[in-house]
């Protein structure tokens, strides 16, 4: 669905492509951007050092879209070139394996329009798979969390929900956040969003806005490339990185939706989301620290509201194998139960969150090595 150029207020898009080797899929992303392109929209195809034959393809669009060619250094320093090349006031970064649905763009404008404060509009995604001379098989959103604007940046810092072929952003925001991390090996994305939304207002449409492409290719740069059973681990390992970072230098505050603390109980509360947060990035040394420190806060017993936040602790999409037969995790809670009154209040709520997906897994029929355990665990 194309756009006129009066239905967006003038408004230009640039659609950002950074790709490798990706030459079987690359067309099938591009030819779902084309039709929803006004005049002056554009499409730079970043292509990073490509050996296959990706050239080959692009030549078949001629001035439609824009190539900007460099030695492979990975998708960061693909996106920053990007940025730089374009000059849209909305930034659209689709991966090339991806597909958007006909009426993405048109959808995610709308939210802007519908809340002009907004600096993020995103959408929902559905996986699929595709082999060759097979139908596409399709599946589900591989994660998801529904929340208003003022939630998203703890959604955002529990999981990474939000992928960049499902969210518009005014480029002042990519402006204002800086370039992407070319030091990250992965999770590069994820990086920017949680940068993004910490300066930002993200509105959301339930639409669903691309398709995501699920295989078996390699992923990295030429570097330092990996198979595809391999990238839940280089996630974990990479968003760790991360994590240990925001932990020594995002203000406490900032784990709370008012972003302000102006009370003991508050900086408890904070504490405690910080703490679950870092569990999910299995960081659950410094988690139980945290633990520690809010428990130190306000004697009082522990609010419903943070017993839900100790229940998402387990809640990681990677699962959370490591918490069983993990003496030091074991010990680490044990104390805090000894030492504070509410601290049994923190050991149950988190053994309550493994209980509910325990439920959760079976429900799906999806039980993995800890909500098994979980499940044997309270009978």
């Amino acid at each position: 669905m194309k756009l006129s150029k009066e239905s967006r207020n003038g408004a230009r898009v640039s659609i950002i492509v950074p790709t490798y080797n990706r030459a079987q899929f690359l067309s099938a992303s591009i030819d779902a951007l084309l039709p929803q392109i006004a005049g002056d929209d554009e499409i730079v195809v970043v292509v990073d050092g490509s050996t296959d034959e990706t050239m080959d393809v692009l030549s078949r669009y001629g001035d439609s879209i824009s190539v900007l060619n460099q030695e492979n250094a990975g998708k960061a320093r693909a996106l920053n070139a990007g940025l730089q090349q374009s000059t849209g006031q909305y930034v659209w970064i689709v991966d090339d394996d991806d597909i958007v649905c006909p009426t993405a763009l048109s959808d995610l404008l709308q939210v802007f329009e519908a809340d002009p404060s907004a600096d993020i509009a995103y959408g929902r995604y559905v996986r699929f798979q595709h082999e060759l001379d097979t139908p596409a098989r399709f599946l589900d959103t591989g994660y998801w969390t529904d929340c208003p604007p003022d939630e998203f940046l703890i959604a955002t810092l529990e999981d990474f929900f939000v992928h960049q072929p499902g969210m518009l952003v005014r480029r002042r925001l990519y402006e204002a956040a800086g370039p992407f991390d070319e030091a990250l090996p992965r999770s590069v994305d994820y990086d920017m969003l949680i940068r993004l939304s910490l300066l930002g207002r993200a509105t959301s449409t339930r639409n669903i806005i691309f398709h995501q492409r699920l295989h078996d290719g390699d992923r990295g740069p030429a570097a330092s490339r990996f198979q595809a059973h391999r990238r839940n681990q280089n996630w974990i390992s990479n968003d760790a990185l991360i994590f240990d970072r925001l932990h020594q230098t995002l203000p406490l505050a900032d784990y709370l939706p008012t972003r302000r603390i102006e009370s003991a109980e508050e900086r408890r509360r904070a504490l405690l989301q910080r703490g679950a947060i870092m569990a999910r990035k299995k960081r659950w040394d410094v988690a139980i620290t945290d633990f520690g420190h809010a428990m130190e806060q306000s004697p009082i017993a522990l609010t419903g509201q943070e017993k839900r936040i100790l229940r998402r602790a387990t809640g990681s999409k990677y699962d959370c194998d490591e918490v069983f037969g993990n003496a030091a995790i074991d010990e680490g809670l044990r104390a805090l139960s000894r030492r504070y009154p509410s601290g049994r209040d923190v050991a149950r709520s988190l053994a309550r969150g493994l209980v509910w997906r325990a439920r959760d897994a079976a429900t799906r029929g999806e039980l993995t090595r800890s909500s098994r355990i979980a499940r044997q665990a309270c009978r």
